[in-house]
């Protein structure tokens, strides 16, 4: 097999005051985490199609007279295969591993990490935080990820290390830097999708759900830079986190501790509300009140995007489709399945999105180098789910 190329080192990743200092050594470690998850990408997972094509698909065929039908024959099948359960296990041990050096790297300076993230007279943005905060079940019940203490755990005062144990090389391990230096691409391919296709439309309000530490929202004050910024999320760590950030960074933008099933705005408060990857992190009913939330939100003219994985009826392979499927069964997701199974725009007609201006289609991959570069990867694409009002 051609060798691939190695990810971008640690050191090349998008710097700001809050992101942990590193040792060598914890350098090194984290860029072999790197080199790990794209040799279990790049070398491993090309192989398990022909294991299937060749070994399992026939078995199947021979002991059932037909081909699997859906992914979940395909997965049964698929986990008697010794090389598909060890690069399973694998997956499993990187995803637990790089946590557990993150959390260290972020443990050894906390206290330092937490007293850089207070608010500032100086700061020209707003952060917003509810001490009477419920996070809702679907979150509680686990850790996303095996993120330890996920997105919304508070273990000391004025907490960030859920948010610094993110930002510490979470995508740029899993994805070799595929997202630029600061995990933003994302975002530009959103405002790449509308600006090839909606060059008129110029927001002057976007909210942006699900915001963690901020990577996706500080582009669209790049794209607009008249633009009202808002960013809301559940976590308390991360979103002290994400404001001490984009200050550092030089970002307006005005972040609230809130549910996006229901939220504490106005109706018809902005031009655009987005998302990215956070809708499979809810649940069924969570989705349809996020959506019809989004709905109340919007002015009239205005556009919900909500940028995820493709859904599986857009997938005709059921092996390919249990391939995406494996965060359901193995990464603490287990909405991710259900989720790209869920038929959206039923959800969006009962939110009150007419049916012409419902959207679901797909979305460059976009590697920014900088804040005007917008490089497509003609490989990779994003699910695109949105609605005009």
């Amino acid at each position: 097999m051609k060798p691939q190329p190695l990810p971008n080192r640690w050191r090349d990743y998008g710097k700001h005051e809050m992101l942990v200092e590193t040792t060598h050594d914890e350098i090194a470690r984290l860029d072999f985490m790197a080199n790990f998850f794209m040799y279990l990408r790049n070398d491993m997972v090309p192989n398990h199609k022909d294991i299937y094509e060749k070994k399992i698909k026939k078995k199947f065929k021979s002991d059932n007279k037909r081909a699997p039908k859906n992914r979940h024959e395909v997965r049964k099948a698929m986990l008697t295969d010794y090389y598909f359960k060890t690069w399973s296990h694998l997956r499993v041990f990187a995803q637990e591993n790089t946590y557990s050096e993150r959390r260290k790297i972020v443990n050894r300076q906390l206290d330092n990490l937490i007293k850089l993230a207070k608010p500032r007279k100086t700061d020209i943005g707003k952060i917003q935080l509810d001490p009477k905060f419920e996070s809702p079940k679907y979150q509680k019940s686990l850790d996303m990820h095996w993120m330890p203490g996920s997105y919304y755990s508070v273990f000391n005062k004025n907490e960030v290390a859920g948010g610094a144990m993110y930002d510490c090389g979470g995508l740029y391990l899993s994805t070799g830097n595929m997202l630029g230096k600061y995990n933003n691409g994302a975002a530009y391919a959103v405002i790449n999708w509308l600006k090839k296709n909606y060059p008129n439309f110029r927001p002057e309000k976007v909210l942006d759900e699900g915001c963690t530490v901020g990577h996706n929202t500080l582009p669209y004050k790049d794209a607009w830079p008249s633009c009202e910024v808002f960013g809301i999320d559940i976590g308390e760590p991360v979103l002290r986190y994400a404001h001490r950030r984009a200050e550092s960074l030089g970002y307006k933008i005005n972040f609230s501790q809130q549910n996006a099933e229901k939220t504490n705005f106005k109706k018809s408060s902005f031009d655009m509300i987005v998302s990215t990857m956070f809708l499979h992190e809810t649940s069924y009913k969570a989705v349809h009140k996020i959506v019809s939330e989004a709905y109340r939100l919007l002015k009239k003219g205005g556009i919900m995007i909500h940028v995820e994985q493709p859904p599986f009826e857009k997938i005709n392979d059921p092996f390919d489709q249990l391939m995406g499927d494996w965060d359901t069964h193995n990464n603490n997701e287990p909405f991710w399945g259900p989720m790209h199974d869920m038929d959206l725009q039923s959800v969006a007609l009962k939110a009150g999105f007419k049916k012409d201006n419902i959207i679901e289609t797909f979305a460059p991959l976009i590697c920014p180098t900088d804040k005007n570069n917008y490089n497509e990867n003609p490989k990779g694409k994003w699910f695109v789910f949105a609605g005009w009002k």
